[in-house]
């Protein structure tokens, strides 16, 4: 079922305007049947895999206007990935899958960032070499950080790697776009002057000749990335989503590699970092992940940044139920007036254990009304909670239209569940 939303959604729209999709699944078998279509359209693409850790990685969905409001009695936690694999030789067999198909995927002046850490990037700069050929490595960029406990029989562990590789020699690189000003601060024995024309600059002689360096040149990030930090614990991107990246270093690799309406792939979806940066830029998104969670996440996230155009969410196994066999949700439809139709939801039962509240829409993570048109789901109404807003509408409305469609509500509780229901 796919689900389209916009705030203005055209349920005649035949998909021509879409500015992102998302596809619930794994990544080699997904990318295995994008090939079709998609095969030499994607501009960038960046893969943030499992690590080779051998550990679980976890999502925390926040309770009710309690939970949003921070109150860590309201907070559960679920499982939103593994990282664990049988063997080496597995979890290599997965990667060169996916970077195999993803390099399909490519237009020829495309890149490809992967990112790892210390327990894998060596093995997979042979892997990169091997799929995009040696001749096409761009570089290995250290993603340097603070965060973290310290090291007492090595040295800490303070940084990621992140491969930069072209499909080839014809590849798209603006290193201007993320370049920054480089500013008042005074460098070696340099001095400060103003030229002609007011500009302030810093010079030094040497050899006998004089190098000026102006205020406002732009100053190229290096291989070495130590001025974007890890995400804190309070920090507003923060999604609960366990392995967050900042927006800011997506950014980076974004807009240095694509142009505006290009088409950026993430097949490891996560919290939806890359799918964030694309839309506030401007760019499109293909994602997969096999998450749940990591859907959801994105989803809200997406709508928040929404202004024009829609984008598609694709899973196989929401499957449309009549009303009448769904007796957990209760809800009443009326007439507002002759163009708009109410939906309120009066009930819902996750039937889950413990029992965390006593109000049932502190179990409602997000909920919507639309229409089901050939198979498809179109949102016209929407609400879900947030940092800055964490109540939810207890009705929402949906416009009458002249195409035959029917009304449907779709529902995602606090526990993972979703539910797309045909209104009788």
């Amino acid at each position: 079922m796919d689900l389209y939303y916009a705030e203005k959604c055209s349920i005649k729209n035949t998909g021509k305007n879409i500015t992102g999709h998302f596809i619930k699944g794994d990544a080699a078998t997904e990318l295995m049947i994008l090939q079709d279509h998609w095969q030499g359209k994607l501009q960038m693409i960046y893969l943030d895999p499992p690590f080779f850790t051998g550990n679980a990685f976890y999502f925390k969905q926040r309770i009710g206007e309690k939970g949003w409001e921070g109150d860590t009695k309201y907070i559960i936690t679920h499982q939103a990935y593994s990282d664990q694999w049988i063997d080496r030789a597995s979890f290599v067999n997965m990667l060169r899958q996916v970077l195999t198909l993803s390099h399909k995927l490519l237009k020829p002046e495309g890149s490809l960032f992967l990112h790892l850490d210390y327990r894998f990037s060596p093995h997979a700069r042979l892997l990169m070499d091997e799929i995009f050929g040696e001749e096409n490595f761009l570089n290995e960029i250290i993603w340097a950080y603070r965060t973290g406990g310290r090291a007492k029989r090595h040295f800490s562990r303070k940084h990621d790697t992140i491969l930069f590789y072209r499909k080839s020699n014809q590849h798209f690189f603006d290193p201007e776009a993320v370049g920054k000003p480089r500013g008042p601060l005074k460098r070696n024995n340099m001095k400060r002057q103003k030229d002609k024309d007011g500009r302030i600059f810093w010079s030094i002689r040497s050899g006998g000749k004089e190098y000026r360096y102006y205020e406002d040149s732009i100053i190229i990030p290096s291989d070495v990335w130590d001025d974007i930090s890890h995400l804190q614990q309070k920090d507003p991107e923060r999604t609960g989503y366990d392995t967050q990246k900042p927006e800011s270093l997506l950014e980076r690799m974004v807009l240095s590699t694509t142009r505006q309406g290009d088409w950026v792939g993430d097949f490891f979806a996560g919290s939806g970092t890359t799918l964030a940066v694309a839309q506030k830029n401007g760019r499109k998104w293909l994602a997969v992940d096999k998450s749940v969670f990591s859907m959801y996440v994105s989803r809200k996230r997406l709508l928040q940044l929404i202004s024009e155009g829609f984008f598609v969410f694709s899973d196989s196994s929401l499957k449309i139920t009549n009303s009448s066999d769904s007796s957990n949700v209760l809800y009443t439809v009326s007439f507002s007036d002759k163009n708009t139709i109410k939906v309120k939801l009066v009930d819902y039962s996750c039937k889950q254990i413990p029992c965390l509240s006593n109000n049932f829409l502190d179990y409602v993570d997000f909920w919507s009304v639309g229409y089901i048109n050939s198979d498809r789901y179109f949102v016209q109404d929407y609400t879900f909670r947030t940092h800055t807003n964490p109540f939810i509408k207890q009705e929402l409305a949906i416009p009458i239209i002249e195409v035959k469609s029917e009304i449907a509500v779709h529902i995602v509780d606090i526990y993972g569940k979703q539910s797309l229901i045909i209104i009788r």
